[in-house]
Formats: C-alpha cells, structure tokens, sequence
C-alpha cells in the first residue's frame, strides 16, 4: 500500500468518525417547540385549577412536565411580548415596546438566528410582526399567517417536520388563537355547559347574562388553541420526534372578561403559566410558583440547546430550576406598560411609557406616568376593560394592592397610611429597575 493511499485511508477514518461525533451531538440536542397562546386568561386552564376550562394538550404537557404558574410578561401586549422571546431583551432594550407605528426588531442575536447558525432548522407560522421572518433567522415557514394558521389548518408545518430528518428543529408556534374573531365551530361550543359557568363575586349582577356569552366564547376560542396543539404533538407521536422534543408554553398577553386585562399592568394582563416539557429531562409533575419572567424563556431554549447566551440577554436560564439544581426565584418582577402606539417612530421609550409596575411575592405596586383616560383609549391607549370599569388614573397616581388578599386588584390601597413607607419602597424599586435596564429619564409626575 502506498504513502497516499494509507494516507487517504486515514484521512477518510477521521473524517467518519468527525461525522459520526457530529451526528451523536445533534441527536443529544433537542427539538423545540414554543407554544404560544395568543390572548388568553391565565386562569383558563385545567392545571391552573379552573373547572370548565378545556385544555387537555397544555394540561397533559403540565402533567407531565414542569410548570411555572407564576410568570410575568415584560409587556402586557402582544407585539413587544412576542419581540421579547426573539431578542431575549425587555421592550425598552430592544426599541419595539408598542403594536404599531415604530421600527421592525434588530436581528442581532434573535432566538431563530442563534439556533439556525448552531445548526438547527427553524420555522415559523402564525403572529409574527418583523416582516421577512429570513431576517431573524428562520429557515422555513411564511411567517404573518395569524388569521389563517390552525383555523385552516397547519399541513405546511406538518410537511416540515416529515421533511427535517435528523437534523434539529426549532418551531415558532403562534395562531391567532383564542384572539378575535371570537368565531369558533360548533364542535367547540358544544363542549360547554353554561349553567356551570363560575361567576365572580365582583361582576354587577346585570352583567352576568353577558359575561355568560362572553366566557362560552373564550372557552371555546381556548380549546381551538389546544386543539391545534394536539394536533402538532400527534403528529410529532407519529414522526417518532416526541421523545427528543423540548415543548415551551406561554401565553403572548392576557385577557379577561370582567376585570382589566391586555394593555394594562394588572395581572390578568401580565401574568402567564409558563410549562417545560421534555420526556425524561424536565421533570415529571413539578410545580412551581416561585416568581419568573418570560425573558427567561429565550436563554432557556438556548441553555438546552447548547447554545452560548449572548450577554445583550436580559434574562437567565431557568434550566437550574427545572433540573432542582438550584433556585433562581426573582424577588420581585417588573413591567413598562405603553399605549399601542408609539410616537416619535417608536425612538424614545421613555417618552410613551404609561406605567411602571412591580410585584413580590405579596404586593403589587404601579406607577402612573400619563393620564389614562377612555377618550385616549381608542387610537392610542387600547387598554382592554371587558364587563369592568375603565382604569382612569391621572399623572403620578399610584396603584397598591395586596394580592395575597385582593387577587383580582380590587381594592388599592395606595391611600391607606399604613402602607406609605411600603408605597415609597416599591417606587424606588420600580424606578431602579427602569435605570439599570437603561430606561431613559423619566418625567415621574406629582408627588406624594
């Protein structure tokens, strides 16, 4: 045997075993799914302990996976939510806190594009609002299919994951749904009795027959949503991908028929389950409600998937948490709130912020940085107060409320003058957090 032929030899030994390595490490990595409901009452799920909701595909991956109950959104709105899980950044970080009229996400360092360069394919469908979703990094998929995505059908996805092979996969999963149109088929309605609806103690007794009509269709539009993901997790069953596939769950903004909700700081706007599922790897029927943030999410994805998180990233990976590893429960959770439309082509935060809150585990406090008035709502606030008063406040009010004895923000205790020193607390916590992420100065209005 020649010199070069031994050599050619070897030359093809080593690179068999490179490809062999190769393979064995991305079949260590998993595929992953984000999951993200659109819309949706954080309370209207089987796990979270509601009696009529229908959710069996979110409350069997919470079954058998890990779940976060008490999550924060850094925006109680869909846009600047959504932008959060691509840039990893609160929405003052990465410029896109509003719905409309302001500049598309920087790219740089997005969830899609790290994993497409770490070797992963990556799709989206559904709400997308960053144009060209090539962009951010995704490989496949159209992108702003929000109305059609689910409602019609989702055989393209489907087409994608017969096509992927071996090679790692992320999914963007994101219908318009239970988001209006509140249109759902009968199939859905009909799982519905309600008489056995549960109506709060806070809604006026001439509200009821409408907060009746209105729940049935939240109820339905919510189990249309988890319909489409149990018909993505049999598909996976089939394909023989579930038992290497890290599924997240999230909900985009909330919603609530009753109480104030999506667009403003109450919890029912900001709060979402968050639920890890991964066979063997997220543990089975854990249960958290240590307080997190869903900027935690993006380098938590990342963590699994090998993947450096970039230091531009505002939050941390929960991967030590879910593995009982250790606990990396936040103190407290902040949140900026603005109206859905930015001025000054979105450039300065600062200046359209209406709200700043924060919550511990007990106590929910919020700032109030511009008037909030119905006559504003329309075209600029659009903050959603479905069967329930409009949440008029004027420049430097403040909001206190004792959620361990007042869940639903009933009674604000800002006036109380035991709660002062609290009040004062919580003001200079909140508007430390805004400067130390890099918020911009803020005008803070009247004083106490």
């Amino acid at each position: 045997m020649t010199f070069f032929l031994r050599l050619a030899l070897i030359l093809g030994v080593c690179a068999s075993l490179a490809i062999a390595s190769a393979a064995q490490a991305d079949s260590s990595r998993p595929n992953i799914i984000l999951l993200i409901s659109d819309d949706h009452d954080y309370e209207h799920f089987g796990f979270m302990g509601h009696p009529i909701a229908h959710t069996p595909t979110i409350d069997r991956l919470a079954r058998q996976g890990t779940v976060f109950t008490t999550a924060h959104l850094p925006m109680s709105r869909c846009h600047p939510t959504l932008a959060s899980l691509l840039s990893g950044r609160h929405p003052h970080q990465s410029g896109v806190y509003y719905n409309f009229k302001g500049p598309p996400l920087d790219e740089t360092n997005s969830l899609p594009l790290l994993l497409k360069q770490a070797g992963y394919l990556t799709y989206c469908e559904g709400k997308y609002w960053e144009g060209d979703p090539r962009r951010m990094g995704f490989t496949h998929g159209a992108g702003k299919t929000a109305g059609s995505f689910v409602r019609k059908g989702q055989e393209a996805l489907f087409e994608f994951l017969e096509n992927a092979g071996e090679q790692p996969f992320f999914v963007w999963w994101a219908p318009m749904l239970p988001h209006t149109p509140h249109n759902p088929p009968q199939r859905h309605l009909k799982k519905f009795d309600a008489t056995k609806f549960p109506i709060p103690d806070y809604l006026a007794p001439e509200q009821r027959e409408e907060f009746l009509k209105k729940e049935h269709l939240s109820y339905a539009m919510e189990a249309w949503m988890d319909e489409g993901a149990g018909q993505l997790l049999a598909r996976l069953e089939e394909l023989g991908k579930d038992e290497n596939t890290l599924i997240v769950f999230v909900i985009d903004n909330g919603w609530c028929n009753g109480l104030v909700s999506k667009g403003s700081p109450r919890e029912k706007g900001v709060r979402t389950p968050v639920v890890f599922h991964w066979p063997g790897k997220a543990p089975k029927g854990k249960s958290s409600d240590a307080l997190i943030s869903t900027i935690d999410v993006t380098p938590t994805i990342l963590d699994y998937a090998g993947v450096a998180v970039p230091d531009s990233y505002a939050g941390r990976s929960l991967r030590p948490m879910i593995e009982g590893e250790e606990d990396l429960a936040r103190e407290a959770l902040f949140e900026a709130i603005y109206p859905a439309f930015a001025t000054e082509s979105g450039a300065a935060p600062e200046n359209d912020i209406y709200a700043l809150s924060m919550r511990d585990r007990r106590w929910k406090y919020t700032l109030y940085l511009q008037d909030v008035r119905r006559s504003r709502n329309g075209d600029y606030l659009r903050i959603q107060s479905i069967l329930t008063g409009y949440p008029t406040r004027d420049k430097g009010d403040e909001d206190l409320y004792d959620l361990q004895a007042d869940p639903y923000e009933q009674h604000n205790l800002a006036a109380d003058p035991g709660q002062q020193d609290r009040l004062t607390a919580m003001k200079a916590a909140a508007l430390k957090w805004w400067r130390e992420t890099g918020g911009g100065e803020l005008d803070v209005g009247r004083k106490r």
